[in-house]
Formats: C-alpha cells, structure tokens, sequence
C-alpha cells in the first residue's frame, strides 16, 4: 500500500522528496526516487539534481566513519541504494551531448555507496556486505576499475576497498574473484591510467590513493585465515599475474616532486607477505615438527616461491626494486621537494619518504632471504645468487643508533635503515643465506679464479664486486660483524622483554635466531673453514629461540612457543662444550615444550567445549 501522504518524485522537488520523515515516507520516496535514476532514457536534469543531492547528504566528516549511518543513510539502505549504485553504474552509456554529465552523476552514485561503505557500523556493515555479495555488485564494480574516467576508478576502487577491511567481505570472495580483484587495483595504479585524467599539477590526491589502493591489493590477497600458505598458493595459482603487476607497482617511477611515493613501500610490502614464512617457524632452524611442516606449510611455501621465479625476468625485477631506490640520495629527495612541495615542512616530507624506502629494503631483503631457503627446487642460478650479493652486503654496513646520529644525514639513515625497519640484522641474514647457497652448492672458492662475469649476472653488479665480497678476508671479517649483529639484536629483545613489551621482543629474538641458524648452516658447509669465526652461534642460536618461545607463552601463542622450545632443545644437542652453554637453559627450554603442550591442551579443549 502507498504511504499516506506520498507525493510524486520530480525534478522539481528534490529538496521536498529528500527531506520527507523518516524512516517510513522517507524510504518510500527514495524507492521512487531510485526507481526513476534507473528509468531507460531519463531526463540527464533529473539524473544529476538527485545524484548531488542524495552524495551531499551521505557524506560526512571523516570523524563518523564505522560510527553508524544517520537516518538518511539508513532510509538508503532500506530504499535499495546498493543494487540501485550497481545498475546504474554499469549499465552502458550512449554517445550524447550529455555524456559528461552522465559520467557526473555516474561518479555521485557511486560516491554515495562509498560513503554508505565507509559510515557503516558493523552490524550495518553485514546487512550492506550481504546486498553486495547476493547481489553480485563486486562482479560490477570491476570492469570499472578499468574506465577511461580516473574519478570513476578511483571511486570504485574505494568502494572496494573499504569493503576489504572486512574479513567476512574477503572470505566469502572465491580465490579466483579475490585475485582477479587484486590485479585490476594495481591496474588503476598504473602511471599512465593516472595521467590519464589527471593534471601533472594536481597530483597529490591520486598520489596519496595509490597507497591506499596498494594497501587494499594487499588486504584482498592477505590469507584466511591470517598466515596461512596454502590459500596464498592457491591464489598465486590462479592469477600469477599479480606478481607481475605488484612488481611494476613496487617500480614505477615518482613524479616530479615526489621521489618515491607510499605505493612503492605498499606493492613491496605485499610482495613480501605473499611468500613469508608462518610466523610459528624460525627459517633455518630443524625442530621434532618438521615433518608435519614438510607435508603441509613449505610444500605450499616453496610452491608460492617457484611461481615468483617463473615470472619472466624476476630476478631483475627484484634488484629494480632495491636499485631505484638506493640511486636516489637524500640529498635528491630534498632537492626534489624544495622544487616542488605544497604540502607538508621540507623535514618532515624527507622523513616520510625515508620510512618509505625503509619499508622496501627490508622487503627486497625478507624476498631474497626466502628464495634462498627454496633455491633448488625453485631452480635458482648460481648467477641469480650472485646478483644479489651486493644488495645483501650493502644492507650489512652497520647502521648509525639514535645516539649516534650527529648529522642530518645520520638522522635519516637511521629512520631509513635503523628505526623499526631492522635492516641491521636482515641484511646480514641476506648475506649469509646467500653465502650458504653457494658453499652448499661448492661454488664459494671458485668464484675467485673467474675471468669472466657468470652468464646471467644482473648489470646491477659486476665481476669485481661479487670477488670482492666472496673474498675469504671479507667473509671473515663479515661473519665476526654477523655474530655480534645477533647478540646486540638479542639484547634489544632483552630490553623490549624487561619493559613488558613482548610483541616487539619476540621478532627481535626470531630474527636473531634466524641469523645464528644461518651462521651455523655456513659452517657446516664450509667444513669448517670458518669456524673460529663462528664459535659461539650456537649457543646463541639456543638462547634466542628460547627467549623467542618465552615472549609467545606470555602472549599465550601456544604453538608458537612450542615449535620456538623445540627448535632450541633440538640446537643445544650439537653444542661443542666449548661454547659454555648454561645446563640450566637446556631445562628451562624443555619446561617450556611442556607448558606449550599444556596450553596448547587447554585451548583445544576449551574450543571443543565451547
């Protein structure tokens, strides 16, 4: 039955419809009004007055965003304003004067579903991602990700986006949609899409949107649940083209004035996460549960990194991504900026594109470490390996700390390399993964009798330098840096420890067990030839992983601390005495595989009765 009182929906009366009470006559005229917006051959007057109106009344301040929709969004909701969006939106556009202001009143309606998106609270969030997926909207937001109109991108990526902060959104998408989604928002970020619409003058809004598109590419491909291998397999499986796409993503240039924006640190983040290790796993480091691990997480591991070394040039896509940010000096961005910046102080934009940089150095650094571990079955070059040695050597100097810094410079090296990023203990990972690659394959000691550079090495480097960092002198010296790199990395996470900051101090103990775990790989294929420079890992190794399973018992992560207590018992068995390993560590760690196992106990039986 018609609502007493309804008055007819016309041109006219934009104001009178869209201001009726709600929620009941107010739901009815918008119904009327939605009804009219998808009318074949409505009246282009009629399309762009309700388009306005309706996204001026949606959107709001910033500050209200998860909060709740007000009444007027609600009566949207009700009224049908997502399969509304959707038809109008993608139903094809006939070549008339009016085109443009078409496309205008294309671009409010879907600037009013992302303002319903982004205003939801999370019970409105469930009723509006439940008319999207029932409604196949994404299916239609999609090919608009590729419209000549950059507003209409950029709108439909936000919309899509916004929807991907929702894990229930993103785990009722098939891997196939996921992925496919992924590919066409890095698609919208490429350079030439954004030139496209855009003046060169005005570039700081689609500059600031790459990061955000690049964030939401990641959130699509994040797996679910969080961590898990298998679903990263999977997608790689279906769309490995989105490799592809984040590697150019992580590449392309910046434009004048912005020497590197936040999308280039995003892509290279996403990169990296695509093939990380499950962070109950040290890399390197044998524990009574890797049986289980072989048949199920790095199988899946080392399939997803197989497919990153069948992308054509991968190799070298990878040194372009640490090689166009290291060619650009600090004293370039700054120079940049002075030229160019409208926007924040010349200090603080310097800082935040040093961060940037920070984020995709250790990035490129945590994708070369783990090619390293899959090296034979991804059938990784000799050659391959030697591109990337001076990348990993360059990551080893050693980093100025924040009492240390006396210059500008230093100041940005540290945000840069130092900071939250570390680089100090990543890079020398890097380099002696890459060393034990090569001693286990007997090619270390032949590399100095070479004339000629290997067939395959990158045009990154030459001949000389990978010589010179091969070199026995330089390893020796090197693995002595390395070493002291993972005490003073484990004292860091002492000190996060005694401050009851266990999140933060359980990576810096993993990471220096990772290194210590390297260090002693190196040692067992050498035979032994660099011993002396390496007495010591060991024990250091036993002391990080169980300081690592005690930073995850406190936490409650069960099995964390369970694979951490078993990795370090499973070291101390090889200890020379020489080392002085503590007895009374060996008995803490096993106490501790037993209050894993308890935990680990407990929290079955409390989700079986629940």
């Amino acid at each position: 039955m018609p609502v007493q009182g309804s008055i007819s929906v016309t041109t006219d009366n934009v104001e009178e419809v869209l201001s009726l009470p709600a929620p009941e006559r107010l739901t009815q005229g918008l119904k009327k009004v939605f009804s009219k917006l998808l009318e074949p051959g409505q009246n282009i007057r009629f399309l762009r007055e309700y388009t306005t109106a309706i996204e001026r009344r949606l959107k709001r301040d910033p500050s209200f965003a998860g909060q709740g929709l007000d009444d007027f969004g609600k009566a949207c909701v009700s009224a049908g304003v997502v399969m509304t969006v959707a038809g109008f939106v993608s139903r094809a556009q006939s070549p008339t004067v009016h085109f443009r202001e078409y496309q205008l009143a294309q671009q409010n309606a879907l600037a009013s579903l992302y303002h319903i998106c982004v205003g939801c609270d999370s019970t409105e969030r469930i009723t509006v991602a439940e008319q999207i997926l029932n409604g196949g909207v994404t299916a239609r937001l999609m090919p608009i990700l590729d419209h000549d109109n950059w507003d209409l991108r950029s709108l439909s990526a936000c919309i899509l986006i916004t929807l991907a902060a929702d894990t229930a959104y993103v785990g009722c998408l098939n891997i196939a949609t996921r992925g496919e989604i992924a590919v066409c928002l890095c698609c919208v970020n490429h350079p030439t899409k954004m030139l496209g619409a855009v003046d060169i003058n005005e570039f700081h809004a689609p500059l600031a949107h790459q990061q955000h598109v690049l964030r939401g590419v990641g959130d699509f491909l994040k797996p679910h649940p969080p961590h898990a291998v298998r679903p990263r397999l999977e997608l790689l499986k279906a769309k490995p083209e989105v490799l592809d796409y984040l590697f150019d993503c992580a590449t392309m240039p910046g434009l004048p004035g912005y020497p590197l924006s936040a999308a280039n640190a995003a892509a290279s983040d996403v990169l990296a996460k695509l093939v990380e290790w499950p962070p109950h796993l040290v890399p390197g480091v044998s524990t009574p549960m890797d049986s289980a691990l072989k048949a199920r997480e790095w199988k899946a591991l080392s399939q997803c990194l197989t497919i990153v070394t069948s992308r054509e040039e991968w190799m070298e896509k990878i040194v372009e991504v640490w090689m166009n940010m290291v060619e650009q000096t600090h004293q370039d961005i700054k120079a940049m900026f002075e030229e160019h910046l409208e926007g924040p102080p010349l200090d603080e934009a310097v800082e935040s594109v040093c961060q940037h940089r920070g984020t995709i150095r250790v990035s490129a650094l945590r994708i070369i470490i783990n090619l390293t571990h899959a090296a034979e079955s991804c059938g990784i070059s000799n050659a391959d390996i030697e591109s990337f040695l001076h990348i990993a050597y360059t990551a080893s100097r050693k980093v100025p700390s924040r009492e240390e810094c006396q210059t500008r410079d230093d100041h940005l090296m540290f945000v840069e390399r130092g900071a939250a990023h570390g680089e100090s203990i990543l890079g020398p990972i890097a380099l002696t993964r890459l060393l034990v690659v090569l001693a286990q394959r007997k090619a270390l000691n032949g590399i100095q009798g070479l004339q000629e550079p290997p067939n395959g090495l990158s045009s990154s480097t030459c001949l000389n330098h990978v010589q010179h960092i091969t070199n026995p002198d330089v390893i020796r010296r090197f693995l002595l840096i390395a070493l002291e790199r993972v005490k003073a990395n484990t004292s860091v996470g002492r000190d996060r420890a005694t401050k009851g900051q266990y999140e933060s101090a359980l990576p810096a103990f993993t990471t220096s067990a990772e290194l210590a775990a390297a260090l002693v790989a190196f040692d067992t294929y050498t035979q032994g030839q660099y011993s002396n420079e390496i007495v010591g890992a060991r024990k250091e190794l036993v002391i990080a992983l169980g300081n690592a399973s005690e930073m995850a018992l406190r936490q409650k992560v069960y099995l964390m601390a369970l694979s951490f207590a078993y990795g370090a018992v499973s070291a101390a068995e090889t200890i020379p005495a020489g080392e002085g390993l503590d007895p009374s560590i060996i008995e803490k760690n096993k106490r501790r595989i037993l209050q894993a196992e308890e935990g680990t106990r407990s929290v079955y039986e409390g989700s079986r009765a629940s």
